[in-house]
C-alpha cells in the first residue's frame, strides 16, 4: 500500500502542477483563448493527460529503481535526500522551461524547442533580446516552482516508501515481485497504454487551433522529444561535402529555364480536390505501369477517363513522410521525419493553407489511428478544418488497424456530402497495409512472400472502383478534380532492389469532369515525384506556388524535373537519363545508372548536392 500511496500522490502532485502552469499560460495569452469555445478549452485537460503520465512515468522508474537500490544498503537517508533532489530539480527546471515557453510563444508561436535552446550557444545575445516582461515572467514561474517544491516535500516526499533491513521479507519481495511489477505498469505508463502505437505529440492534438493544442502538449514531453528528434543537428549537416555557394547554385541551376507558365488541364479554377491515398500501391500492381496483370482492373477502367502518370515516385518508404511530401512539398531524409517535429513542420508551407485564399474548407478522413509518425498533429497545426480517423469511427466494422476500406469509403461518401464547397478533402485508406486482415477472399497467387499484400491490394482496388461510380450521381461531382495517388510503395512478387528507382515508382491519376477532355484516357510521361503534387494543383488554380521550394510544376514545359528519395539509411537523385542511390550504412553506392563515366561522376555530384542543400534548409527551420 505504501509504494501505491506515493505513485498516487506523486502523480497528482505533478498534474497539479502541470495544469497551474498551463492556466498561467493561457492568461498570457488571453485574447486568443477568448476567442476560442469554452467545450474546446475543457477539452484541453483531458488531451493533456497521456503526454503527462507519459512523464511522470519515466520520473516514477528512476524513483523506483533508486528505491530498489536502497534495498541493498544499510543507510537509508542517503537515497531519500537523492529523491527529494532529483524531484525539486525537475520541478524547477519545469518552472524554467514553462517561463521560457511564455517568452518564445510570444516572438515564435511555438514551444521551447531545440531550434530555441542552439540559440544558447551564445547566451550574450540571448539575454539583451530579453525584455523586462521576459525576465518577470520567468521569475514567477520560478517562484511558483519553489512553492511547489514545498508542497512536494510536506505532502508527497514524506510518503516515499523507503524499506528499512537488508535483508527482511518486504524487501526480498520488492525485489524480486514488487519491482518488476511497477517497472511494467510504468513502462504502460510511458508509451501510452497497450495501443500499437506509443503516445506522441498527435496524442494532445484535437484542434487547428494551434495555440491549444501546444497548451495540451506537456513541456517537458515537448523539449525531450524536440531534442531526440534533433540530434543530427548536434553534428551539423550530416551532407554537407561542398561549400555552400556550390550547393546553392546547383538547387537555382535547376529552376535556371523554368518560366513561370503551365499547361492548364482543367476546366475551372476553383475545382472541389478529392485526394485518396492509396496505403503502400506500387506501381508493380498496375499493369500500364510495367506491372503484374489482374490485381487493379478497377483502377486500370479509371485509367480511361483520367490522366494517367507514367514515370511517378514516392519520396521515400513510409506513411508520415509521404504526408509531408505531398502537402507540404518537402524532401525525405534518412534517418529523420520533419512530420515529427512540430516546431518544424508547422513552419512548412502547405496546400490547405495555400487554398485558403480562395476560401477551400480542408479535411481529413482516414481509418486507423493518426497518431502514427505524428500524422494527426502535423495535420492539425497545418490547419485542416476536420481530421477525423478511427476514434471518430468505433461503429464501423474494423481490421487489426483499424477500419476496413469498403465500409471507409462509403463514410467517406457521406462525409463528402455534409462538406462546404469548394472543399479540398483526403481519404487514406488502410487495408493493404500489413497485416493485410481484409474481409475478401484471396484469389491472387504469384507463389510470392507478398501474395498476401497483392491480394489487399486487389481488395482495395474493388473498394476505390465501387465508390467512384457510386459519386457520379452527387450534386459535387461534376466540379471536382479527383487525384489518387499512393502515399508510398511496397515490396511486390516483382523482386526489386531495395535503392532501386523503380521499388519508388508508384501510381498516380488524375480524373473528373473537371479534366479537359483532351487530356482524359491519356498518359503524362513527364517525371515527377510526391514533392511536385501541391504546386502542380496551385498552378492549376492559378495560386502563387512559389514557397514549395523543393517542388515543380509537372505541366510546366520548361520544368525539367529530379526525383530525390530515401530508404533506411541512404538517400538516391533520379535524373530521366540518370541515377544514383548511396547507403550510409554500408559506405556504399547500391545504384548508378548513366550513359558514361562523366554522366555517373555528375549524378552523384548531384544528388550530393541537392541532400545538402535540402538538409540545410530542415535545419533553418
Amino acid at each position: 500500500m505504501k509504494y501505491l500511496n506515493y505513485t498516487f500522490r506523486f502523480i497528482i502532485f505533478w498534474l497539479i502542477f502541470f495544469l497551474v502552469n498551463r492556466i498561467i499560460f493561457a492568461l498570457y495569452f488571453i485574447d486568443e483563448i477568448k476567442l476560442v469555445s469554452f467545450v474546446e478549452i475543457l477539452t484541453i485537460l483531458p488531451k493533456s493527460i497521456p503526454l503527462d503520465v507519459s512523464f511522470i512515468s519515466y520520473l516514477l522508474v528512476l524513483i523506483v529503481v533508486l528505491i530498489w537500490i536502497n534495498s541493498f544498503l544499510k543507510k537509508q537517508g542517503f537515497i531519500s535526500k537523492l529523491v527529494y533532489g532529483i524531484v525539486s530539480f525537475f520541478i524547477l527546471l519545469t518552472g524554467i522551461i514553462a517561463g521560457g515557453e511564455v517568452a518564445l510563444y510570444s516572438e515564435w508561436q511555438t514551444k521551447l524547442n531545440f531550434t530555441a535552446l542552439s540559440h544558447f550557444v551564445n547566451p550574450a545575445e540571448v539575454f539583451k533580446t530579453a525584455s523586462i516582461s521576459h525576465i518577470f515572467t520567468n521569475i514567477l514561474f520560478i517562484v511558483i516552482s519553489l512553492v511547489f517544491i514545498r508542497i512536494f516535500k510536506e505532502k508527497v516526499q514524506v510518503e516515499l516508501p523507503i524499506t528499512k533491513g537488508l535483508n527482511n521479507l518486504k524487501n526480498v519481495v520488492f525485489r524480486i515481485v514488487l519491482l518488476p511489477l511497477l517497472l511494467g505498469v510504468l513502462l504502460l505508463g510511458i508509451r501510452g497504454g497497450f495501443q500499437p502505437i506509443p503516445v506522441n505529440l498527435s496524442d494532445a492534438y484535437f484542434s487547428n487551433k494551434v495555440i491549444l493544442n501546444d497548451i495540451a502538449v506537456n513541456p517537458n514531453w515537448n523539449i525531450l522529444q524536440s531534442i531526440s528528434m534533433s540530434t543530427t543537428n548536434f553534428e551539423g549537416n550530416p551532407y554537407e561535402k561542398y561549400s555552400p555557394e556550390e550547393a546553392a547554385f546547383f538547387m537555382e541551376s535547376l529552376n535556371a529555364n523554368k518560366k513561370d507558365t503551365t499547361t492548364f488541364i482543367l476546366n475551372t479554377e476553383k475545382p472541389n480536390i478529392v485526394f485518396i491515398l492509396l496505403e503502400s500501391w506500387s506501381a508493380d500492381n498496375v499493369e500500364s505501369l510495367g506491372g503484374l496483370e489482374g490485381i487493379t482492373p478497377n483502377f486500370k477502367s479509371l485509367e480511361k477517363e483520367g490522366l494517367s502518370f507514367t514515370d511517378f515516385y514516392s519520396n521515400g518508404w513510409t506513411s508520415d513522410q509521404g504526408m509531408s511530401s505531398i502537402f507540404s512539398s518537402f524532401p525525405v531524409f534518412p534517418y529523420i521525419a520533419v512530420i515529427n517535429q512540430a516546431d518544424k513542420s508547422r513552419k512548412l508551407p502547405c496546400l490547405n493553407k495555400s487554398l485558403t485564399e480562395k476560401g477551400y474548407h480542408s479535411s481529413y478522413f482516414f481509418g486507423g489511428q493518426l497518431t502514427y509518425g505524428n500524422i494527426k498533429g502535423y495535420l492539425l497545426s497545418q490547419g485542416f478544418d476536420v481530421v477525423k480517423d478511427e476514434n471518430d469511427y468505433q461503429d464501423l466494422p474494423s481490421g487489426a488497424l483499424g477500419v476496413h476500406d469498403e465500409f471507409m469509403f462509403s463514410q467517406f461518401k457521406q462525409e463528402l456530402k455534409q462538406l462546404p464547397e469548394p472543399f479540398m478533402s483526403t481519404l487514406f485508406t488502410i487495408s493493404s497495409h500489413s497485416p493485410f486482415d481484409f474481409p475478401a477472399e484471396h484469389k491472387l497467387s504469384f507463389n510470392h512472400k507478398d501474395d498476401k499484400y497483392v491480394n489487399s491490394v486487389a481488395y482495395t482496388d474493388v473498394c476505390l472502383g465501387m465508390f467512384m461510380e457510386s459519386v457520379k450521381k452527387e450534386n459535387w461531382y461534376e466540379n471536382t478534380l479527383f487525384v489518387i495517388v499512393a502515399d508510398h510503395s511496397h515490396s511486390s512478387p516483382i523482386k526489386r532492389r531495395v535503392a532501386q528507382k523503380e521499388r519508388y515508382k508508384i501510381p498516380m491519376l488524375w480524373m473528373g469532369e473537371v479534366l479537359n477532355e483532351e487530356y482524359k484516357g491519356k498518359q503524362h510521361n513527364k517525371m515527377g515525384s510526391h514533392l511536385d503534387i501541391t504546386p502542380s494543383v496551385l498552378a492549376q488554380l492559378t495560386i502563387n506556388n512559389k514557397a514549395y521550394n523543393f517542388g515543380n510544376d509537372l505541366f510546366n514545359p520548361t520544368v525539367r524535373n529530379v526525383v530525390p528519395y530515401a530508404f533506411h539509411k541512404g538517400y538516391g537523385l533520379i535524373r530521366p537519363e540518370a541515377n544514383y542511390a548511396f547507403s550510409e550504412s554500408y559506405n556504399k553506392v547500391f545504384e548508378s545508372r548513366a550513359a558514361d563515366s562523366l554522366q555517373k561522376a555528375t549524378i552523384k555530384k548531384e544528388t550530393e548536392l541537392y541532400f545538402q542543400a535540402a538538409f540545410k534548409e530542415y535545419m533553418e527551420l
